[in-house]
């Protein structure tokens, strides 16, 4: 999710200043038509001062959740809600506090919640807002609370799965890589002596291995080389952090990753899963349907599923039933949607909606145990195999020495 600033002209041609997030500054451009006359200003947060306004801290979901529980707790047992954020304003998260202790300021000098929550917009996004909007209007603020935490738990264990499927291959790489330096930097240094005074033809690994060495430990290489692979890591380093500046870029990369074989269904299910979660969460918070559309265009984590479901949302404004407008435009699998339109039949849709959420997180935890157990054995298999090239070399010279003699 990323934040955009805007400067629009209302119905009532009023200039307007403020702020927007959204999967991408296409879909920003899109609803805010919906709603001003004219945008004059549309661009990233961070790319100008001038339009930003106080900067806001970023926080941990970790630490979002547990604070959720605490006002949870504290609302159920009569203290009232902004007495409840001051409260939590001294707890562990040091920047979360000051968030707090604003949204408590603001709520004090006659904002709703929801609004109070809403001028905070890198902290609490749009599903949290709408979430407490539904609780304020219903008088259900600790259940609502509750749900918000359970969701923030059920995203950040989701992350963390991601995470933890990808790190053992990093540390891996890690010490294949340690392991090549040491050899070619320490090891094989002193083992060159040895093969130049040799009256012999060297065999061609060690051949390779001596080039190797050779080109590694030559500075008129390696500087511009390792100056230009810098330069080149850090370009499209920078391009991947401000690809929502690049509406068709971003959609080419969500699109390139979707087609890989492996990883294109592990960013798809990840997407699905976190999209459903929070439609079923908010429809059981008693979000209209339309508003639930709306906000998770924004939690989607490609391109490509968030214009499915803006295009579902335009068709469902259009007379289309929900099962029809998601199978039109081929958001969710047929299971998926079979379970939907049961749910819509039987008015049971948050329920069924978090059932194929459910579904969708144990296809992806199956995925990402497939993705390890697979890169694990070929992670092994490359490091043995540069770790035995490099030995055969450094020996096969000796052994052939032997043979001679």
């Amino acid at each position: 999710m990323h934040v955009y600033c805007f400067k629009a002209i209302d119905s009532a041609d009023q200039l307007v200043c403020g702020q927007f997030a959204a999967p991408s500054i296409d879909f920003a451009q899109q609803r805010l038509r919906e709603v001003y006359r004219t945008i004059l200003v549309l661009e990233p947060s961070h790319s100008r001062a001038g339009l930003r306004g106080p900067s806001t801290p970023k926080v941990k979901k970790a630490s979002l959740s547990i604070y959720c529980r605490q006002l949870a707790a504290m609302v159920n047992a009569g203290i009232s809600i902004n007495r409840a954020f001051r409260f939590c304003a001294g707890g562990d998260d040091a920047r979360l506090n000051v968030v707090m202790q604003k949204v408590a300021c603001d709520i004090e000098a006659g904002m709703s919640v929801a609004r109070a929550l809403n001028e905070q917009p890198h902290v609490f996004g749009q599903t949290f807002v709408s979430l407490v909007a539904a609780g304020e209007e219903s008088g259900t603020m600790d259940t609502t609370l509750k749900k918000l935490a359970d969701l923030l738990e059920q995203q950040v264990g989701l992350e963390k799965r991601v995470q933890s499927t990808m790190a053992y291959p990093a540390v891996i790489a890690v010490v294949a890589v340690a392991v090549v330096a040491f050899f070619i930097f320490y090891i094989l240094p002193m083992m060159l002596p040895v093969f130049t005074e040799m009256s012999m033809e060297l065999p061609w690994p060690t051949r390779m291995l001596v080039a190797v060495t050779g080109l590694a430990r030559n500075p008129f290489l390696m500087i511009p080389g390792g100056l230009l692979s810098f330069a080149c890591l850090f370009g499209i380093s920078r391009v991947l952090a401000d690809i929502e500046s690049y509406p068709g870029l971003r959609r080419k990369f969500d699109e390139l990753i979707l087609k890989v074989p492996v990883l294109g269904k592990l960013y798809r299910l990840n997407g699905q899963a976190r999209v459903l979660f929070t439609m079923g969460t908010m429809l059981d918070a008693g979000v209209p349907l339309l508003k639930c559309l709306e906000v998770v265009e924004k939690v989607a984590t490609n391109v490509v599923l968030a214009e499915g479901l803006y295009k579902s949302r335009r068709a469902l404004l259009n007379g289309h039933s929900f099962y029809d407008a998601l199978r039109t435009y081929d958001v969710f699998s047929k299971i998926a949607l079979q379970m939907i339109k049961v749910g819509q039949e039987t008015g049971t849709l948050s329920d069924m909606v978090l059932r194929v959420g459910a579904l969708y997180d144990d296809q992806l935890a199956h995925q990402l145990e497939m993705i390890a157990g697979m890169i694990e054995p070929l992670m092994m298999a490359f490091i043995g195999g540069v770790v035995g090239f490099i030995t055969l070399a450094s020996f096969l010279p000796m052994v052939s020495l032997l043979n001679n003699l």
